[in-house]
């Protein structure tokens, strides 16, 4: 009798275990919060572009921006390697990208131009339109070396939609931001990306008024 009940001092620890685990379940692993994050823009006090009209002000019309559809998301993205994509479910845009893009790029036009006649994708202006842009973002993410990439084509166009003035492609990239760095740090970067994509746009558009 002794012996059978030893035999069974095992089964009962194990079962005894099961019971305490099932009445007393382990606490599921915290979730993240989830981040929000928007572009900025230039600081309202920069200075002006040498050489832009600002009297009358420039009248700017910044017709299209253009996403590819990886990007038409609200996780960041980050590039693993040339083929791999990452996106973020705990780092996120605050809203539309694309939207943030158009009102970022129209105001650091404003600024560096010292023109409040920026509009986007307008109808109808108050006056003549000196300058159209229209960009199409190729690459918009944090690279596999930590550094952040813009590359985007670029044209401005004149009053007559079918003259073009100016056609480029700009490549832009950061300083590597650490792999331990925040995103908010990645974001930042891109912030700069934009600011520098926005002064070279500004810049060929003085370049063109100069030609008139």
């Amino acid at each position: 009798m002794t012996t059978n009940r030893l035999r069974f001092l095992p089964l009962l620890a194990v079962v005894s275990m099961v019971l305490l685990l099932v009445g007393c379940p382990l606490q599921p692993e915290a979730t993240p919060d989830t981040r929000f994050y928007v572009l900025g823009t230039v600081p309202q006090e920069e200075p002006a572009l040498a050489g832009a009209r600002t009297n009358p002000p420039l009248v700017i019309d910044l017709a299209s921006l253009r996403l590819p559809q990886y990007l038409q998301r609200t996780q960041i993205v980050t590039r693993v390697d040339e083929n791999r994509l990452l996106l973020s479910d705990y780092d996120q845009w605050g809203g539309s990208l694309e939207k943030n893009m158009l009102r970022v790029i129209a105001t650091n036009l404003g600024r560096l131009l010292k023109t409040p006649e920026v509009y986007i994708a307008a109808r109808r202006t108050p006056s003549g339109v000196d300058a159209q842009v229209e960009i199409e973002v190729m690459q918009f993410e944090r690279g596999p070396d930590g550094r952040a990439i813009l590359a985007a084509q670029w044209r401005i166009l004149g009053d007559r939609e079918e003259e073009v003035l100016v056609s480029k492609i700009t490549d832009l990239s950061s300083e590597a931001v650490g792999a331990d760095d925040s995103m908010a740090t990645t974001v930042s970067a891109m912030t700069g990306l934009i600011a520098e994509l926005s002064r070279q746009i500004a810049a060929a558009i003085v370049v063109t008024q100069s030609r008139t």
